[in-house]
């Protein structure tokens, strides 16, 4: 009789000539299997700094918050420039003073500073009418020094409107007055120096004001600083220029080395939720069976999108999908033409018959284009690494449902859908015996491919001679794939029964060494007896030779080597699963399952967990094992 998970053409076991072991099966739970690989990680797209350059420039801050750090365009708090003083105001100069030109004679040696008071002079005119006669005429109020001639002597020396030692014109108001000494006087004519409203009265043009530089004798003027009076005054606030600088040099270096979604953690935060707004209409698009509504998120001239989508769409409602989340990851500017176009790849998880359900791990790369306050898909791409891409993400799938399955196939494959609902129904009643307490899957899922599907489903490519594989797509979560070309109604339900015992076992994290292989392989084929005598097992051909050969009693085979002959991996699978009977014929089926579960997922070792679980040592209860073995096939 062939063997219920090959066919007669493939041989039992497998033909010598197979597929190599590490592209086939079910990772540790297959002998041509390797192990699944972690899953991708969240946004690997590295976006070129140019993109996030421009993302940033074409983002604007949202109407109900305020950017925590200036962004490129927005211009920044207006710092005050410097102002330059005013003409006749006082000015915040701190130079010394500037010495006069040569050849300008000094003040007579009588004529003596004498410091200004603190506080200054009050402001206003001096009093009207001329000063007496023989007095000396000050320009400003205050003890100014003047000249020691009599007010208005010809060739006097003019009196300076500045203090310190240079003479003030002592003419009447109105004449222009000159600071350089001799008494140059300034020109009367239009454009000329400012000249005194009234007699004595400061050149200034606030009253009571202080000059804030007095007049040069050189036509077009010379700046003559004032001497320093009293505390030095406060210099200007130029260090504010300074920090603006630098806080725009930082920022353009962060948004430069693509960091700056990272300086503005408010702008990622709302791509992410316009995507998710997304996603939201399209779940409940997906479970109300609206197709419309699930594809007017996508961009109408993303033909390819829309194909692609409106297939996932038709594949999941055919599979009775009832739940679905699909989250973003981080999302990643990549660039800003006709809007912001931002980067994520989307996890997507749908539960069959039942609103919740395990994780699935379907991925999905997606471009989205931000526009208008809202998020359009502009590119979507399943993953294609291992567990990615799953069935209905890149093939139009017909689907029936059962009380514990769900089975898929391609429209080809339509026919075989009643026979393979019937025989997954009586597997998974099998399987669930072996689940640990409350961790039975909400509903085992099914598919059966054709050739091209076998290649290209899950990424796994597992080999030609293989009849079936579980396929573990979460921690918590496994499917199946049949070959169609390996599978046949004799064969159907052992398959389905050894991989749906996978799938309801392995439910969890757990170690997966090399030597635990005998234990997931042994329960599996165990499952796939299902209470039928020894002597039925078709196995035991392939038992009895190895037994023939010397072999020593041990039980706990690892892996099978890849170079391993195709009836020395079947006798391997024979033994564990002999070993895993013998220990239920015993202590019990509970008690077997209760063993499993503390070795594979408790990870204890097998002597603790038969001393815990079963109360034996196991070296005696190997020694039992291997005697039941040798007495089957004697």
């Amino acid at each position: 009789m062939p063997p219920e998970d090959e066919t007669p053409s493939a041989g039992w076991p497998p033909p010598a000539d197979r597929r190599s072991p590490d592209e086939t099966g079910t990772g540790a739970v297959d002998p041509w299997a390797q192990s699944a690989p972690d899953l991708l990680p969240l946004d690997d797209e590295d976006p070129t700094p140019a993109a996030v350059i421009a993302a940033a420039y074409s983002a604007a801050p949202p109407d109900d918050e305020q950017p925590t750090a200036p962004l490129a365009g927005y211009a920044p708090s207006p710092v005050e420039p410097p102002t330059a003083p005013l003409a006749g105001l006082p000015g915040t100069r701190t130079e010394p003073p500037t010495l006069p030109p040569a050849g300008y004679a000094r003040q007579a040696a009588d004529t003596t500073f004498v410091p200004p008071p603190t506080p200054m002079p009050p402001s206003g005119p001096p009093p009207a009418g001329p000063p007496p006669a023989g007095h000396p005429v000050s320009a400003a109020p205050g003890p100014w020094p003047t000249s020691a001639l009599p007010a208005g002597a010809p060739g006097g020396h003019p009196v300076s409107a500045a203090p310190g030692p240079w003479p003030t014109s002592a003419l009447p108001g109105g004449h222009p007055v000159s600071a350089a000494p001799a008494g140059y006087p300034a020109s009367a004519v239009p454009g000329g120096y400012p000249a005194a409203a009234q007699p004595g009265y400061p050149v200034s043009g606030v009253p009571g004001g202080y000059p804030a530089y007095p007049a040069s004798g050189v036509p077009g003027g010379y700046q003559v600083a004032w001497p320093q009076v009293g505390p030095p005054p406060r210099p200007r606030r130029r260090w504010r220029l300074v920090v603006l600088v630098a806080v725009v040099l930082v920022v353009v270096c962060l948004v430069a080395g693509g960091l700056a979604v990272v300086t503005f953690p408010w702008f990622k935060d709302k791509v992410k939720d316009r995507i998710g707004a997304a996603l939201t209409e399209q779940h409940r698009a997906l479970l109300a069976g609206d197709e419309a509504a699930y594809l007017s998120v996508i961009d109408p001239e993303a033909k390819p999108v829309l194909d692609g989508m409106r297939r996932q769409f038709r594949s999941l409602r055919a599979m009775r999908v009832a739940g679905w989340s699909d989250a973003p990851s981080n999302p990643v500017p990549v660039g800003a033409e006709d809007g912001d176009l931002w980067s994520t790849e989307l996890h997507g998880t749908p539960c069959f018959v039942t609103p919740t359900c395990a994780t699935a791990g379907a991925q999905a790369q997606t471009r989205w284009r931000i526009r208008a306050g809202r998020a359009w898909l502009v590119e979507w791409l399943p993953v294609a690494t291992r567990p990615s891409p799953h069935p209905w993400q890149v093939s139009e799938l017909v689907a029936d449902a059962g009380e514990r399955t769900v089975v898929a196939t391609t429209p080809q494959f339509a026919g075989e859908l009643p026979t393979l609902l019937a025989e997954a129904e009586k597997a998974a009643l099998v399987a669930d015996r072996f689940a640990r307490a409350g961790a039975a899957p909400s509903r085992y899922v099914v598919y059966y491919a054709g050739r091209a599907e076998w290649q290209r489903w899950f990424t796994w490519n597992p080999g030609n001679t293989v009849s079936g594989i579980a396929v573990q797509v979460s921690t918590e979560r496994w499917e199946l794939m049949l070959y169609d070309v390996n599978i046949t109604p004799e064969v159907l339900g052992g398959v389905l029964r050894h991989e749906l015992t996978h799938a309801s076992s392995l439910v969890g994290p757990f170690k997966n060494p090399d030597t635990q292989w005998w234990l997931h392989e042994g329960l599996a084929d165990y499952a796939l007896m299902d209470g039928a005598p020894v002597r039925e097992y078709i196995r035991l051909p392939a038992i009895r030779r190895l037994v023939e050969t010397g072999w020593d009693g041990d039980v706990e085979s690892a892996e099978p080597p890849e170079s391993t002959d195709g009836w020395m991996v079947s006798a391997r699978y024979g033994m564990s699963a002999l070993a895993m009977a013998h220990v239920a014929e015993r202590f019990g089926e509970p008690l077997l399952v209760e063993f499993f579960h503390r070795v594979v997922h408790d990870n204890l070792t097998v002597e603790a967990a038969a001393q815990e679980v079963l109360g034996v040592e196991w070296a005696a209860l190997e020694r039992e094992c291997a005697d039941f073995i040798r007495h089957s096939v004697a």
